[in-house]
């Protein structure tokens, strides 16, 4: 029987490009057209409002003209200024969401494509036995993070001077969004008031607008951005490392100990997910990763075993 690497899953993009092409495009250029036909009649409104702001004897016809745009023309005006920005934060918000969906494919594929490779096969590798370590007998196999992911959120990555752990791409594009959604509207709502607006904003004005618009979805982002950084930094060269505020050095290193948790999820039946603890001679534990995804995590493993030259302990099934 013939057998194709064709996946069928990817059949599924066919609905977000079809809902693209054939609904929102057409919307899309529909909404414009009429945007740029609302502006040429103000700007052809106001010129004739000129034109006849500048007749000294105008007729009764012309006259009521000239006082329908007078009143008019203003509130018009105004009304399209506000539909322009409201555009503005739209298409911003639209673009932004284009990126995270961008992104989050991207950094699928490229995932994907790590676990996939020959490098991160972890093959006839021994592990050690805990039970034959004084150590190893004595600490703990509870979870050491309460939290975790069902996904690889976070990875090792190589630095200047050795190796970092921090937030996978896939986090960092998702805070991204978040950031970029309320700088989006914070900004143009923003310039939309000192545009429109003809007076002062006072400090609770600002606030308000501040937080009504988008600021809390710009503070979430950076509160992500901050929080997902580097947790660990190893220094091959000075042979130290910084975790958890502290730095212990590699001749302080005793064992890698992996274990498996589960994780309750709130609208699901929950899942599975894996740490990385460090265990230094003094038995203490120090978490270097933890998220869901099996073949990343002990892949990332591999590397910073063969750094340490530890002993690792695991009580995972493979």
């Amino acid at each position: 029987m013939y057998k194709t690497s064709f996946k069928f899953s990817r059949l599924l993009l066919i609905i977000p490009i079809g809902v693209f092409v054939f609904i929102l495009l057409p919307e899309l250029t529909k909404k414009y057209n009429d945007f740029k036909k609302q502006e040429t009649e103000l700007k052809e409104s106001a010129i004739q409002l000129v034109e006849l702001q500048q007749i000294e004897k105008l007729t009764t016809s012309e006259f009521h003209k000239l006082k329908t745009l007078e009143i008019g023309l203003p509130i018009r005006q105004l009304s399209f200024e506000r539909q322009k920005f409201l555009y503005y934060k739209t298409g911003g918000m639209l673009i932004v969401l284009l990126f995270m969906g961008i992104g989050m494919l991207l950094t699928s594929f490229l995932t994907q494509r790590k676990k996939n490779s020959p490098n991160n096969r972890t093959v006839d590798f021994q592990f050690n036995d805990p039970d034959l370590d004084t150590i190893g007998k004595q600490i703990s196999w509870e979870a050491k993070e309460n939290s975790g992911s069902n996904f690889a959120s976070e990875t090792l990555k190589k630095t200047a001077f050795g190796y970092k752990i921090t937030s996978s791409s896939f986090v960092k594009v998702f805070a991204w969004s978040f950031f970029l959604v309320g700088l989006n509207y914070v900004v143009l709502s923003f310039t939309e008031f000192y545009s429109i607006s003809q007076k002062q904003m006072t400090i609770m004005e600002g606030g308000k607008l501040f937080f009504s618009s988008g600021g809390i979805f710009l503070l979430i982002g950076l509160f992500l951005l901050f929080s997902f950084g580097a947790k660990v930094h190893i220094n091959k060269q000075k042979r130290k490392i910084i975790i958890d505020g502290q730095i212990l050095s590699f001749k302080d290193l005793h064992a890698l100990q992996i274990l498996e948790k589960f994780s309750q999820g709130k609208s699901s039946g929950g899942y599975f997910c894996y740490e990385v603890n460090l265990i230094t001679k003094d038995g203490n534990r120090y978490n270097l990763l933890n998220h869901g995804d099996k073949v990343i995590l002990f892949s990332d493993m591999m590397k910073i075993h063969q750094l340490f030259k530890t002993q690792v302990w695991c009580r995972v099934q493979l």
